[in-house]
């Protein structure tokens, strides 16, 4: 029978952790770990590992060098959300959607991070960034179940370009 406050819960995680320049090598490869367990494998597996390094390495290069990992499954899709308490994004970075010129300073990661996953979206202002990446799963790839209640619906990230 389902709890009706099943709703209001959270999406699973699989994994929360603090990162930091000392352990980006670390890091990238729990994400790595954790995201082949879950079904995703070959070019789309290095796909969200690169996404989620490009946001790694942009928290520890412009965002006082230390961040958070969750790391989920939620319905059908994998998600990453890396938060940071940095200055925030500037908005031109996430307005233009364009690859960066050669000769622009910034915004590859986010350019690199959009058209990698599945779906990102960003939340920034002065007191810091929180970034989601989502990745569906293979269908063929059975999400671990939830203890307790149904499985949660997919967030619903926008993806860059259009519709996936």
């Amino acid at each position: 029978m389902n709890d009706p406050g099943d709703a209001d819960l959270p999406p699973p995680l699989d994994a929360e952790f603090d990162f930091d320049d000392s352990g980006l090598a670390v890091t990238r490869a729990e994400v790595q770990r954790r995201a082949h367990a879950h079904g995703l494998t070959g070019e789309r597996l290095g796909d969200f590992v690169m996404a989620v390094n490009e946001c790694l390495v942009n928290v520890v290069a412009h965002a006082g060098g230390r961040g958070r990992v969750r790391l989920g499954v939620e319905g059908s899709s994998l998600f990453c959300e890396i938060t940071d308490s940095g200055p925030g994004i500037p908005q031109r970075f996430l307005d233009d959607t364009g690859l960066p010129e050669p000769s622009q300073m910034g915004g590859r990661g986010i350019w690199l991070i959009r058209r990698l996953t599945d779906g990102a979206a960003f939340a920034t202002g002065p007191a810091g960034t929180t970034v989601l990446m989502v990745m569906r799963l293979p269908r063929d790839a059975a999400p671990p179940a939830r203890p307790g209640g149904p499985a949660v619906p997919t967030h619903h990230a926008p993806r860059a370009g259009g519709t996936p």
